[in-house]
């Protein structure tokens, strides 16, 4: 209501839910597909004959629950990882050491070899980079004690077992790469972030009231010159109301600057609450605000300003009681410029303070 806020893209939370949501929904299509084709070629390892259905119940509910709980990010992304990287874990000590529920042929090796740097890039995405460093080292060295140790328990290996040895070594060596690429990724991108963040704060700081957290002076003149000229174009009424705090000095007089700072805290949240989501309402400077109502004519204002009267007549603000306050209102005309809007305003507010005050009056 008191700005007009750009519309940016999803919030990264929303974004990471929505690409988790497809990523888990392409990975049950994925695996599907996947022991469809080994099925009709009679080629499933023994351990996929049980992965595969606990895979596809494990992302197809979590992808579900995703949907009705948005929430839920972060479980979904701890179980996901979990499921996914045990099945890896236990893939790979099969693979490793010619266990039975692993047919060590070409296709196998090369199919669950291409998969397997899936574990590191679903950590750096689904996790902090803290919580993705642990879980990829920790993965890593799951990898690695059993290559090493391997020579030790396989005294007699055949052809085929020191050709996956071989190949195990080569992870060895490449997986770290993958590893310190995706912590480079994760860092820039939590730089970015942190950058975008700070622009945005800049952003904020530079067009808001830093008492009362509504728009300041700067932004709401911005805006007035906008939407002065966009009535004109588009051929509709635009008011606006320059309103004044009745008898502010005495406040500060009698009660001190911190008591009168609190009323206009006070006073900006009432106008906020009783205000349009369309209405712009910013502080113009002391005890003077400003309240830009788009598409609105004289009378729907006048409406709206015997309306604010009538509620804060019940309003309360602290130590000091009721405090009234006087509007000067002006709808634009064609030839209107900013100034010349602002000064029937301000014109129709000196006006309403000389009548006896907590009352509008309009420009003529």
């Amino acid at each position: 209501m008191d700005r007009i806020k750009p519309k940016y893209l999803r919030s990264l939370y929303d974004l990471k839910a929505i690409l988790m949501k497809v990523f888990l929904t392409f990975a049950v299509l994925a695996i599907v597909g996947t022991w469809w084709i080994e099925a009709l070629e009679s080629h499933i390892n023994p351990i996929d004959r049980i992965a595969y259905p606990i895979m596809i119940a494990v992302f197809g509910i979590s992808a579900f629950w995703l949907h009705l709980k948005p929430k839920s990010l972060r479980k979904v992304e701890y179980i996901t990882f979990t499921t996914f990287a045990s099945y890896c874990f236990v893939d790979f000590q099969a693979m490793l050491f010619g266990l039975p529920l692993f047919i060590a042929d070409l296709y196998s090796v090369a199919t669950f070899l291409q998969w397997l740097p899936m574990v590191y890039i679903s950590a750096f995405i689904m996790l902090e980079i803290r919580n993705a460093i642990i879980a990829s080292g920790l993965f890593y060295t799951s990898l690695v004690i059993p290559i090493v140790s391997y020579r030790f328990i396989q005294y007699v290996p055949d052809l085929a077992s020191t050709q996956i040895y071989l190949t195990a070594m080569v992870v060895c060596f490449a997986h770290p790469i993958y590893i310190l690429m995706l912590l480079g990724i994760a860092l820039l991108k939590e730089q970015l972030v942190q950058i975008k963040t700070q622009a945005e704060n800049m952003s904020v700081a530079a067009t808001t009231d830093y008492l009362t957290g509504i728009t300041n002076r700067r932004f709401a003149t911005q805006s007035l010159d906008h939407l002065l000229e966009l009535a004109k174009i588009e051929n509709f009424h635009l008011t606006i109301f320059v309103l004044d705090i009745d008898h502010f000095k005495e406040v500060n007089d009698s009660f001190g600057h911190d008591v009168g700072d609190r009323v206009l805290i006070c006073l900006a949240n009432f106008l906020r609450q009783n205000l349009r989501d369309s209405d712009i309402l910013g502080r113009w400077g002391g005890e003077e605000f400003i309240v830009i109502l788009q598409k609105t004519d004289l009378q729907t204002a006048c409406h709206l300003a015997e309306r604010l009267y009538e509620r804060n007549s019940e309003w309360v603000y602290e130590k000091v009681g009721h405090v009234t306050f006087s509007i000067g209102i002006a709808t634009s005309r064609p030839d209107d410029t900013t100034d010349s809007l602002f000064k029937r305003a301000d014109a129709s507010l000196y006006q309403a303070k000389q009548n006896g005050r907590n009352r509008f009056e309009i420009a003529v």
